[in-house]
């Protein structure tokens, strides 16, 4: 009994009894799932292989603006799985972009990935110009807003540095944003013929109140 008592309290790092028990909220077969988000969409052996899950089909924006049924049809049992750690271990940061952009045109946790740096996001080469342009925005100013939280002494391994009369700008190593992001062309007013007006002012995109200096 004292031995089952002290392996009662015993974590894998990959947290898997915690994982059962998240999965047990929205599954019927819980093991079952948590042996597919290890062995699902797994890629032929190559010099550029990676365990990361493929990027999920892009959605159009037009589908997508408001439509938050869809989102969620996307990106089914999201919310549970972000608290699984074989499933964020596959995630990565180009799939976060992704659903950042799919939230912003609906009307998500990238800060603490102290993995994902800024500079690492690859290049989507997205074929749609909407979707390319916001995708850079959004990478643009995830940068600026990290920095702006590193300069203040918060950190991505959540090892805060607190800020003091004689320190008040604690030495931090600024994030990068990839230089892809220079490239992507300005969305044209071409690009917008098929969004609702409510959208779109003065031939640009608006996406809040006063609207945005990126679109």
């Amino acid at each position: 009994m004292r031995f089952r008592s002290k392996t009662r309290y015993l974590h894998s790092p990959l947290d898997l009894r915690r994982s059962i028990i998240r999965l047990r909220h929205q599954f019927s077969y819980p093991y079952l799932t948590l042996l597919k988000l290890f062995i699902q969409d797994l890629q032929w052996p190559s010099l550029h292989w990676s365990y990361d899950f493929p990027l999920p089909e892009p959605l159009d924006p037009k589908d997508i603006t408001e439509n938050e049924a869809l989102f969620d049809s996307h990106h089914p049992n999201l919310y549970n799985l972000r608290y699984v750690p074989i499933w964020t271990l596959r995630d990565n940061s180009l799939r976060a972009i992704y659903r950042i952009y799919e939230v912003f045109m609906t009307r998500e946790f990238v800060l603490l990935r102290s993995k994902w740096a800024i500079r690492s996001t690859q290049d989507p080469c997205d074929p749609h110009p909407v979707r390319y342009a916001m995708l850079a925005s959004i990478v643009e100013e995830l940068g600026r807003a990290f920095n702006w939280r590193l300069k203040h002494g918060q950190r991505r391994n959540r090892m805060n540095v607190e800020r003091t009369m004689e320190n008040p700008w604690p030495d931090f190593e600024p994030e990068v944003v990839p230089d892809w992001t220079r490239d992507v062309p300005a969305i044209r007013e071409e690009d917008l013929r098929d969004l609702p007006e409510h959208l779109v002012q003065n031939s640009m995109l608006v996406l809040e109140d006063g609207g945005c200096e990126n679109f």
